[in-house]
This record gives structure tokens, C-alpha cells and sequence, in this order.
């Protein structure tokens, strides 16, 4: 579903944001993706959501090699890959079913399907009853959700989360793990990226750990490998 190979990424001014980094996510697989602040975890989403591109290396993903893909393709790419940010980037002064219909109206759906789309995602984070609310009106983890809803509701199959819990208590992050959890039950495949050491020893899903650009560790945060684990 996605592979690295060899990846690296060097900004202006020779700062180095990732170096060597290698590893495969499969379809249908959930993984967490943590470090310290500044280790390239940012980056690393960026580069599969087309947002920057590497300065060597190969990124794939479902066998599509990232650098061959034009300009004008870098939309419909985006299609297949629902992104969700620690500050939500929600539109205050639209309501919460406008912010989540968003890329639907972008992507030519009819008013009749959007409609169906926009209210099967908001039941899937139980905010149903929140359609006609604004952002401001709504809780940090309402909002957070919100922001799920609009990344899933075009049907992605890879889901990438920036410190989707970053601002929420315990129990709140735990819930929108949850939420993510549930995607990947039908199948979707999904890349956390968090610095919640303890939230991702109490999931027990495979980590890839990024020091100072570098991939350091690869497997379960109990000790296991992946293949170990399996």
C-alpha cells in the first residue's frame, strides 16, 4: 500500500528532515508513528499526501511510484488519502455539515449523494445531531471529530493522522483511537503519527520510530518485532 525506499528529504538551507528512511505499510494495516518534536514525522506525512517530495529515494503508493505522478494527477491521488490535523483546519464560519462536505462538492458529487455521504460519516463519529452546528460551538474532540468525518467521507483507503490527539485529555484520546480502529476494521489502512508514548503502549500496534530523521525502530512497543508479533 505504501513503500519508502531509501527516502530522503533535505530542505533549503541543507536541514536534513529525513534520511535513509525505509519501511512498507500494508493494506489494511494500522501503525502509530512517534518521535520527538522536529524528527520527521510531519514530513513523512507530507510526502504521502503529495504535500512535499522527497529529495531522494522512491515512495509508492499502490505500486504507483509518487515521482512519476504529474501535476495535474496529484488531486485524484489525494482522493484515495484522508488527512487529519492536530488543529482540525475546519472553516468557522461554515457549519458542520458544510466542513465535511467540502470535498465531495470539490470532486463533482451531486447534492443527493453528498447529502447520503456527508450523514453516513458524521454517524460513524456520533455527531449526528451536530450537522447544523458551528465549529465554535462544539468541544476540542467534537471538532477533532468533525475533521474525521471530512477525511473519511470520500471512502480514502489509507487514513494519515498528525497529532490527531495532540490537544485532548486521556479518555478524548482514546476515543478517537478508537474511531480510527474502526476504519481499519473494514479495511482502511491507517498512519498515526503521535508523540502519546503511553497511548501507543496501551494499543499495542506495530511503531515506527523516528529520531532526528532516521528510523530507528520498526515493530510492536512491547519489544516485539513485527514479524515477531505476527
Amino acid at each position: 500500500m505504501i513503500s519508502f525506499n531509501q527516502v530522503n528529504k533535505t530542505y533549503s538551507g541543507g536541514f536534513l528532515a529525513l534520511k535513509n528512511v525505509s519501511f512498507n505499510l500494508a493494506a489494511g494495516e494500522m501503525a502509530f508513528l512517534t518521535g520527538h518534536s522536529g524528527a520527521g514525522k510531519s514530513t513523512l506525512l507530507k510526502l504521502i499526501s503529495l504535500m512535499e517530495k522527497p529529495s531522494s529515494g522512491s515512495i509508492q503508493i499502490n505500486n504507483t511510484d509518487l515521482a512519476k505522478v504529474g501535476y495535474k494527477q496529484v488531486p485524484f491521488m489525494r482522493r484515495k488519502i484522508g488527512m487529519i490535523f492536530q488543529n482540525h483546519n475546519l472553516l468557522m464560519d461554515r457549519t458542520v455539515f458544510d466542513n465535511v462536505s467540502l470535498p465531495l462538492i470539490i470532486e463533482g458529487y451531486s447534492p443527493k449523494e453528498i447529502r447520503k455521504r456527508v450523514e453516513a460519516a458524521l454517524e460513524k463519529v456520533h455527531l449526528s445531531d451536530k450537522q447544523k452546528c458551528y465549529p465554535k460551538m462544539l468541544s476540542g474532540g467534537e471538532q477533532q471529530r468533525v475533521g474525521i468525518a471530512r477525511a473519511v467521507v470520500n471512502k480514502p483507503p489509507i487514513l494519515l493522522a498528525d497529532e490527531p490527539t495532540g490537544n485532548l485529555d486521556p479518555k478524548l484520546s482514546l476515543d478517537i483511537i478508537r474511531l480510527f480502529e474502526e476504519f481499519n476494521a473494514v479495511g482502511t489502512s491507517v498512519l498515526i503519527a503521535t508523540h502519546d508514548l503511553g497511548l501507543i503502549a496501551r494499543m499495542k500496534y506495530r511503531t515506527l520510530t523516528l529520531k532526528s530523521g532516521t528510523m530507528i525502530t520498526d515493530g510492536i512497543v512491547d519489544g516485539l518485532t513485527t514479524d515477531e508479533a505476527m
